[in-house]
């Protein structure tokens, strides 16, 4: 994210499309694209956009304006393919890097670009228990570079990211958290894709990957170096899409 480390556009579009060919060949998932627009680097983190359950979505509301004409254009996207139970945050919140669904709950970050605000916002739209964690680490300014969902009972998570109580709040909340530490974090191994089975995520840390294979997950690690430039990872450049 600094000026003078920038990315390698050809390394970053080699490295895209690993992780796509992990998803489309290795798992078989279906995956659809948008288009990117000049002038938005940052909507390759598609993750950003929105948070969707059950079909619906609540879409974001950026606190940086480089970021807010992101939410017209996957506006645009989710209704030309179906999508009509639509609905923009009126606070600040940032989709799927700040908020993780996790079984019936829904984990709500906020301290950096969302406002706390927000999870009143998603329990009256989604109807589910919401569990807010305040960031108090800068460097992890996304829930989802801090914390990673890998089944419906359990974590991984770098703790210290999060203030006291909101560490408490998390393993009240869900039975099994796996600590991870700083180092870990920040080679991007927590902002990872997981299907409850097989986790996807930064091949950087391989002793975070070991400590998945240790609680009974399948790992496929990918370089996302590039992308970590920017701040994001293999979950940032994921949404993950449902229907009614």
């Amino acid at each position: 994210m600094h000026q003078d480390n920038q990315p390698a556009g050809e390394t970053a579009q080699d490295q895209w499309n690993k992780l796509y060919t992990i998803y489309t060949k290795q798992l078989g998932w279906e995956v659809n694209l948008i288009e990117p627009v000049k002038g938005l680097p940052d909507m390759v983190f598609a993750t950003d956009c929105c948070l969707m359950i059950g079909g619906r979505a609540l879409l974001s509301s950026f606190r940086y304006r480089q970021r807010q004409p992101e939410t017209g254009h996957f506006k645009k996207w989710l209704r030309e393919n179906g999508y009509k139970d639509l609905k923009q945050a009126e606070n600040y919140f940032e989709g799927g890097g700040d908020n993780l669904i996790c079984g019936q709950k829904i984990l709500a970050g906020h301290g950096f670009r969302s406002a706390p605000e927000a999870a009143q916002e998603l329990e009256a739209y989604f109807g589910l228990e919401v569990v807010p964690l305040k960031i108090v680490d800068p460097h992890f300014y996304h829930l989802d570079t801090s914390l990673a969902v890998l089944s419906d009972d359990t974590v991984a998570s770098y703790l210290p990211a999060l203030d006291q109580a909101s560490q408490a709040r998390l393993k009240a909340a869900i039975p099994n958290v796996i600590e991870a530490t700083l180092e870990e974090a920040q080679g991007f191994g927590l902002n990872a894709v997981s299907d409850g089975q097989t986790i996807i995520t930064s091949n950087e840390s391989d002793s975070l990957l070991q400590k998945y294979r240790s609680a009974g997950f399948s790992v496929i690690g990918t370089p996302i170096l590039e992308f970590r430039k920017s701040g994001g990872g293999v979950k940032c450049l994921t949404l993950a899409l449902d229907h009614s």
